[in-house]
């Protein structure tokens, strides 16, 4: 049996450590997958990243829940299928328990049917293996912060698939600023409000309100569906 987690740390380095993360928040990630080089993989890569800490790993879903319920993680990064279950199965009992967290799902599975049944089910993100590095910290913090992330390499095959709005959206390309149609082409590559910016030689504040206008004009609640609804209007190209 696989459960980890970080071994506790005497009262002066917690003391420095709490003092720290009131300047800088940090992420917990929560690895969970029946892979032990893939566990090992993905937690040093979290590890060696600012903003990021593994607070533990599990192998099944039994593990899973377990650590769930004892650290409460910001984000469980987990593989889709693990011997005991399914994480859309873990997500039904996290919602049906009201624990929280934001599920980012890193997985070799590109079936259109299975990334539309995660999705539906509640997953923050989905992500597949064999992604770059940067790529999955980039996943990560996007989820952490509320949005929703979807690999590049399959949003152009589901993102028409996630439902159709009761009430058509029509957004012409002329209602959209040329820095809202080039923040628009950011979301659809995946890519941070932080990375957008830097691009873009603008503060993540700015890049923030750009994301707002887009939301607005496109009449959605997040990022996923204004990639969905500009697809499907031929606003971006994947």
């Amino acid at each position: 049996m696989m459960l980890k987690t970080l071994p506790k740390q005497d009262s002066e380095s917690t003391r420095s450590t709490n003092m720290t993360n009131v300047k800088n928040p940090t992420v917990s990630v929560l690895v969970v997958d029946d892979h032990p080089v893939v566990r090992l993989g993905v937690s040093m890569l979290i590890a060696q990243e600012s903003g990021l800490r593994v607070a533990g790993e599990a192998s099944s879903c039994a593990e899973a829940w377990t650590l769930l319920l004892r650290l409460q993680p910001d984000v469980i990064l987990g593989d889709l299928m693990l011997g005991d279950g399914t994480a859309c199965d873990l997500m039904q009992k996290m919602q049906a328990k009201g624990i929280g967290g934001q599920v980012l799902v890193y997985t070799a599975h590109t079936g259109e049917a299975q990334v539309l049944e995660t999705l539906r089910a509640g997953a923050s993100g989905y992500l597949i293996k064999g992604s770059a590095p940067q790529r999955l910290i980039d996943a990560i913090h996007t989820v952490a912060g509320g949005d929703t992330y979807l690999d590049p390499a399959i949003a152009s095959q589901v993102v028409g698939r996630l439902g159709r709005p009761q009430e058509r959206r029509s957004v012409h390309s002329r209602e959209l600023t040329n820095r809202e149609t080039t923040v628009l082409n950011g979301l659809a590559q995946g890519k941070r409000n932080k990375d957008i910016a830097g691009e873009l030689f603008i503060t993540e504040r700015t890049v923030k309100y750009h994301v707002n206008a887009l939301f607005t004009k496109l009449r959605v609640q997040n990022r996923t569906q204004a990639v969905r609804v500009a697809v499907e209007q031929g606003l971006v190209s994947l």
